[in-house]
């Protein structure tokens, strides 16, 4: 994974930090200490095109008299869970506060 704060590679066995459960977890970045997760709204919807084109493909060959309408929807269902996919990336949720050194004032007087 790369994180989107810091731009560097995170390994899952470096993730130390995490909050929130399910859909909604988050976990922390150990080089930039960004808080990153994933939307949850995308997460949901690319479940339900998963269940609903397995559901449909089922019924599809269970029950042949429903092929010309199960097919269409197993296909809409597949092209719902790719774009779903595709959308769902990494973002930063809460950036690392940064310190900031004061202001020295203008150069030249």
């Amino acid at each position: 994974m790369l994180c989107p704060h810091c731009s560097k590679s995170i390994s899952v066995a470096a993730i130390t930090e995490q909050r929130g459960k399910g859909l909604g977890a988050q976990f922390q970045c150990p080089h930039c200490a960004a808080w990153l997760g994933r939307s949850p709204w995308l997460q949901r919807l690319k479940m339900l095109g998963f269940y609903a084109a397995l559901a449909c493909g089922i019924y599809a060959y269970v029950y042949q008299e429903a092929r010309h309408a199960m097919i269409p929807a197993a296909i809409f269902a597949l092209i719902l869970l790719l774009v779903c996919h595709l959308m769902d990336h990494l973002h930063t949720v809460e950036a690392p506060i940064k310190d900031e050194a004061p202001d020295p004032g203008p150069k030249y007087r």
